[in-house]
């Protein structure tokens, strides 16, 4: 019954981390659907809405936010974003910024923040020198490879002397969002500081939009120990999932004749259910360990041999 009051947002010193035994996120709990468009795609799921905190002298840690709304994200005007990482070799990907949004959560009686969750949505597109123009993302191979090729891109080559800072994919997984497009949902783990025994967890969503283009969701857990505090992890997952279990498609007939054109070279559109750890760290300035590359032309699945230590 006082359970509105006992969790309500507001600090009286922020950032504190008592020992507490239950947090609680958004104050306004009920789901909302949030509806994207790509062309003629409208990507749907439902989120409770985001949640400031209002702390001493009236201050709101307030909730840095990105929406599209109805616009068409394949024509808007984002934020080009980059991928900063100085030791890795130029790219081809473009990537533009076009949601972000985070969920607080606090713990009882005013002791004031104590985890959030974090959500970015990136739109990703082959540049005009990249390998993967041949081909199209629709193509279940084509678009595995791409997934490999951006995430070795984007965090392969991070490392502290000979070590990675990443590890991923792991618990790789389909995400079926209509009768055609999958997902795909996986795991990367930052083991820079706390090691693989207590890594900082981010969790990404992938799927393919045009011939040429995918999306990357990501979900920041915000540095909590999610192997070694229970309190803190268990709610945030909870919201996690429920948004990704809430992701579903409406495919229009111009994004479909794609998808079929695929399918009439590939008949087997599924993605793989197993995807293998990528061997990282990477090195600039010497060759990937050996891989088995392939021409990534639609019909020639038959070739591909998924990444592997």
């Amino acid at each position: 019954m006082w359970d509105w009051l006992k969790f309500f947002p507001y600090a009286k010193a922020l950032d504190e981390r008592p020992k507490v035994t239950e947090i609680r996120g958004p104050y306004f709990t009920k789901a909302r659907e949030k509806k994207w468009i790509f062309g003629d795609i409208g990507f749907y799921f439902s989120a409770p809405p985001a949640n400031p905190v209002l702390g001493l002298g009236n201050r709101w840690e307030s909730v840095d936010s990105l929406k599209p709304g109805l616009t068409n994200i394949l024509k808007g005007n984002w934020e080009r974003v980059y991928s900063g990482n100085r030791e890795a070799p130029p790219d081809f990907w473009d990537r533009d910024l076009f949601y972000a949004n985070t969920w607080y959560f606090v713990g009882p009686w005013f002791v004031g923040r104590q985890a959030a969750l974090s959500a970015y949505a990136t739109l990703i597109s082959a540049d005009k020198d990249s390998k993967f123009l041949n081909a199209s993302f629709f193509h279940p191979r084509v678009f595995e490879m791409a997934i490999a090729d951006y995430l070795d891109t984007n965090y392969g080559y991070q490392r502290s002397g000979k070590k990675p800072s990443y590890r991923g994919p792991l618990s790789w997984y389909v995400l079926p969002l209509s009768a055609t497009i999958q997902a795909v949902v996986c795991d990367l783990h930052f083991i820079h500081n706390g090691g693989k025994e207590n890594p900082n967890l981010i969790r990404l969503v992938y799927f393919p939009v045009t011939d040429h283009q995918f999306v990357q969701v990501m979900f920041d857990f915000g540095g909590v120990a999610v192997y070694r505090d229970e309190v803190r992890t268990k709610p945030l997952m909870a919201l996690c999932d429920s948004i990704i279990d809430s992701m579903y498609m409406e495919v229009g007939e111009s994004t479909l004749a794609k998808w079929n054109k695929v399918k009439e070279e590939c008949p087997d559109m599924s993605i793989t259910e197993q995807f293998g750890e990528l061997p990282w760290p990477l090195f600039k300035d010497k060759p990937a360990k050996a891989r088995k590359e392939r021409d990534i032309t639609p019909g020639d699945e038959q070739q591909f041999i998924p990444y592997k230590k």
